[in-house]
């Protein structure tokens, strides 16, 4: 379709004035009175970006709404736009008049165009950062007192037809009423500008705060000015200042009232910012000193520390705390507690520094009366626990000789009311050693240096072993002791048989003591509470005295019995309760009582022992002491022994009880001595006294294993009377062989020198 074939219309030479419009730089197309394009010029194909040849026939509304890539309505018309190489192109068709009726012009408005959409564009940013920033915009009639108010400020509220002055300032704050109708008629009488901040009421009663700008128009008919302004809305600034100040006046008070002072220093320009209870807690001069000294507000001795601490902070993004005191010119001290951060900026680096001075000088001299305290309470407990050494040593040692000297008697063929007089002896010397135990286990105990050493055992045989012990005992006063095991308790567990002997001991001591005729029972019980571990309960029923529900109250406490003619009656120092109650709690269990007077009493003591597994197992068991046959004593008959102790009477006493192995015995006083016969003579055997003067048993036996004689590894027994410290793995780490503790017994005596020697060959020419 070219403009060859363009016929005249009206007379019109349609093709001539397509060229001459074309020349004039004029689009232009030949449409039909159906709008069917019939033509158009050069021109009109290069805006468009269009051809003939892939035009085809179309419509010309077709071809400008299907082809354009946009079209907005402008005006009386629309403009198209068009996409070609050589750019956009806005395009406004206007149609013929008259005999060029049939003419369509295409007005390039591109430029136009652009100039209006910046514009439109322009108008857009400001609105939507008016909305953004809440800002609306009003005008004031001064002629009839109205408002006119841009959409932002009328959709604030419920839109009126006409916005009076009345109506308006209705709302505002009555302190801010009298300032906004100043500032107004100084406007409209004399023009300028203004600022006011107003406060506005809420339909829920809170206040909107507004910050006006108000600036004087155009003179209206009545000569007063109109006014223009913009109201933003400023509440959330105003509750943000408010509660910032809210936070620091807090802040301000909790820091006067905890004496503390916060500082900020710029790493970059190492500006100091210190708040005024920073620099009164640190005193004017150490903050001179510091000003030319780094760190130098601190005590000399402090300041490396502090150095250490901030080099710490600058590493870390954690808080980093320090107690230091601060200088004072003239001595004295000042603790202090610092607080500080070290904030970074976005690429890691330290930027600012921010930190908190706590005065704590009365909590440390607290802390210090505290530490000193407990330093004296040490050192008295330390005191405290050598003078019971000191007095367990000194009170066992003439007891071994009283035992000792009376277990001999015994075998020496005594009348009946010789041997009567002598069992006196051994009851009372035995009844001391029981107390003595009680008052250094009580005091083990309250130093928490007493522990449950768990073994692996039969619970039904450490019970009824202990029932045989105090069967005797019983049948003298007329009565029996039953033990009930349950069918469901485990043969072997996990437990510390030697404490729990102490604590049912003890039950079933006062059980007999208090009981004068009838029964004791013994019934244990026992229960799974969680896999492993077995909740054990003993309880001790007895027939005799029984208690008030006053004497239960206290009956548990030291030194404590029902009332005092019990200890008159009976006996006792009250220790024995005392102690099995705090036994069992370390076991992890209790002691509970249940009586009533004259109807008897049962305690019930409760422990927890393990399940035995060959994962916890401790492979070891119960061990008794074993019995030595005759053939072991005979052979050692003429066994040569060095005995080491100070005292004169204890050295008797172990040449009374070895009396049987017909021991040829060498006396030493003290360890260096002990020595000195060592390196004199050869021996079998060493009995070593724990506690000697000059050289004590600690000492020599450290130096015999050291030797590289053939003695070093000679066996030796401790004979020790220090139970505070004294238990077998502790002799057993210095190197003795075994120990036997005082007063010393005949027959663990005996056994253990035979279990010492075992299959050890006796000296050359010596054995029988």
């Amino acid at each position: 379709m070219g403009t060859a074939t363009l016929s005249d219309v009206h007379g019109i030479d349609t093709p001539s004035l397509l060229a001459q419009l074309g020349a004039l730089g004029q689009a232009a197309v030949h449409v039909s009175e159906d709008d069917d394009v019939l033509g158009a010029n050069d021109r009109f194909w290069q805006l468009t970006g269009l051809t003939a040849e892939g035009l085809g026939p179309r419509k010309f509304s077709d071809i400008m709404e299907t082809l354009s890539t946009e079209h907005r309505s402008f005006g009386e018309g629309v403009v198209y736009r068009f996409a070609s190489k050589q750019g956009d192109r806005w395009l406004r068709p206007r149609r013929g008049q008259g005999p060029a009726f049939g003419i369509v012009t295409l007005a390039d408005v591109t430029s136009e165009w652009q100039t209006i959409a910046r514009l439109v564009s322009s108008i857009e940013v400001r609105d939507r950062l008016m909305r953004d920033a809440d800002i609306g915009v009003f005008r004031f009639n001064p002629d009839d007192e109205t408002f006119h108010f841009s959409e932002a400020l009328v959709k604030r509220g419920e839109p009126m037809p006409v916005y009076r002055l009345a109506d308006v300032v209705k709302d505002l704050h009555q302190d801010d009423i009298e300032k906004d109708k100043q500032v107004r008629e100084r406007l409209m009488s004399e023009g300028g500008t203004g600022t006011l901040h107003l406060r506005r009421r809420k339909p829920d009663g809170t206040w909107r705060h507004t910050l006006a700008q108000f600036c004087s128009g155009r003179r209206t008919p009545s000569g007063k000015f109109e006014i223009f302004g913009l109201s933003q809305n400023i509440t959330e600034l105003v509750d943000a200042r408010d509660q910032a100040a809210i936070m620091h006046d807090r802040l301000e008070i909790a820091m006067s009232a905890a004496s503390a002072g916060v500082y900020e220093i710029d790493l970059r320009s190492s500006e100091r910012w210190t708040s005024p209870q920073y620099q009164a807690l640190a005193g004017a001069e150490a903050l001179t000193r510091h000003a030319t000294m780094p760190f130098g507000m601190y005590h000399d001795d402090d300041i490396p520390a502090v150095r250490e601490s901030w080099e710490r902070c600058l590493r870390s993004r954690e808080v980093e705390s320090i107690d230091a005191r601060l200088y004072r010119p003239h001595g004295g001290e000042q603790w202090v507690r610092l607080f500080m951060r070290v904030q970074r900026n976005e690429h890691g680096v330290p930027a600012r520094a921010v930190g908190l001075m706590l005065d704590i000088q009365a909590q440390k001299q607290q802390e210090l009366a505290l530490i000193e305290a407990k330093r004296q309470a040490e050192a008295a407990t330390v005191a405290k626990s050598n003078f019971l050494a000191s007095m367990s040593h000194e009170i066992r040692t003439p007891l071994n000789g009283v035992l000792g000297m009376a277990q001999s008697l015994v075998n020496d063929g005594l009348l009946a009311g010789q041997r009567e007089k002598v069992d006196v002896i051994l009851e009372s010397g035995k009844t001391l050693t029981a107390l003595l135990n009680d008052v250094l286990d009580l005091s083990k105990i309250e130093a928490g240096k007493i522990e449950i050493a768990c073994t692996d055992g039969d619970m039904g045989v450490t019970l009824e072993r202990l029932r045989q012990l105090f069967l005797s005992k019983a049948a003298e006063r007329g009565l029996s002791i039953d033990l009930t095991l349950p069918d469901n308790m485990p043969r072997m567990l996990r437990y510390d048989p030697v404490r729990v002997r102490q604590c049912v001991g003890n039950l079933l001591s006062n059980a007999i003591k208090f009981t004068e005729r009838g029964h004791v029972k013994i019934d244990v019980g026992c229960n799974e509470p969680e896999p492993g571990k077995w909740a054990i309960s003993v309880a001790v029923t007895d027939t005799g005295i029984g208690m008030t529900e006053s004497v239960l109250q206290r009956l548990f406490s030291t030194f404590t019995q029902a009332d005092a003619t019990i200890t008159r009656r009976f006996g006792g120092s009250g220790l024995g309760l005392a102690i099995t109650r705090q036994l069992a709690r370390l076991m992890g269990g209790d002691v509970s009582v249940t009586s009533e007077p004259g109807s008897g009493s049962t305690f019930t003591l409760t422990f927890v022992a393990e399940a035995v597994t060959e994962k916890n197992s401790s492979g070891q068991a119960e061990q008794n002491l074993p019995a030595i046959t005759d053939a072991q004593l005979q052979r050692l008959r003429g066994i040569k022994i060095l005995l080491v102790d100070d005292n004169a009477v204890n050295r008797q006493v172990v040449k009374l009880f070895a009396a049987r192995l017909g021991a040829r015995f060498v006396e030493a006083v003290n360890g260096q001595e002990a020595l000195d016969r060592l390196h004199d003579e050869p021996f079998d055997l060493v009995l070593l006294d724990v506690h000697m003067p000059v050289m004590d048993g600690k000492e020599a036996i450290r130096r015999i294993r050291a030797s590289s004689e053939a003695w070093a590894m000679l066996p030796v027994i401790a004979l020790t009377a220090d139970a505070m410290s004294g238990d077998r793995e502790k002799y057993l780490a210095l190197g003795m062989s075994d120990y036997v503790s005082k007063p010393l017994d005949q027959r663990e005596l005996t056994t253990k020198i035979a279990l010492a020697m075992s299959e050890r060959p006796l000296l050359a020419g010596v054995a029988a």
